[in-house]
C-alpha cells in the first residue's frame, strides 16, 4: 500500500520537473541526430530514435508515478546512459572533423 503524498505542492513540482527532464532528452536526442548526421549517416539517427523512445518512456513512467513513492531507478540510469551515448557520439563527431 502506498502513502499518500504529502500536501503542497511538492509532488506537483517534482511531475513538472520529470516531464521538462524528459522533453530535453527528446529534444536533445533529436538535435544531436540533425547535427551528427552528416558525419555519422545512420547511426546518428538509430541513436537519436533510441533517445526520443526513452524519453517517451520516461514521460510515461512519470505520469504514471505522481503522487506516489516508488523505489526503483531503472528507469533513471537508462536515461543517464542514453545521454553519456549521446556525449560519446558527439564528442566522436568532433574529433573525427577535427583530424
Amino acid at each position: 500500500m502506498s502513502a499518500a503524498p504529502p500536501p503542497g505542492l511538492q509532488p506537483e513540482r517534482t511531475a513538472l520537473a520529470w516531464r521538462r527532464t524528459a522533453l530535453g532528452l527528446a529534444t536533445g536526442s533529436l538535435v544531436a541526430g540533425r547535427l551528427l548526421a552528416p558525419g555519422l549517416g545512420l547511426w546518428a539517427w538509430w541513436v537519436a530514435a533510441a533517445g526520443v523512445v526513452l524519453a517517451g518512456s520516461l514521460a510515461v513512467v512519470a505520469h504514471r508515478r505522481s503522487g506516489r513513492t516508488h523505489r526503483g531507478g531503472r528507469l533513471v540510469t537508462a536515461c543517464a546512459g542514453v545521454a553519456l551515448l549521446l556525449g560519446f557520439v558527439a564528442a566522436a563527431f568532433v574529433l573525427r572533423a577535427a583530424a
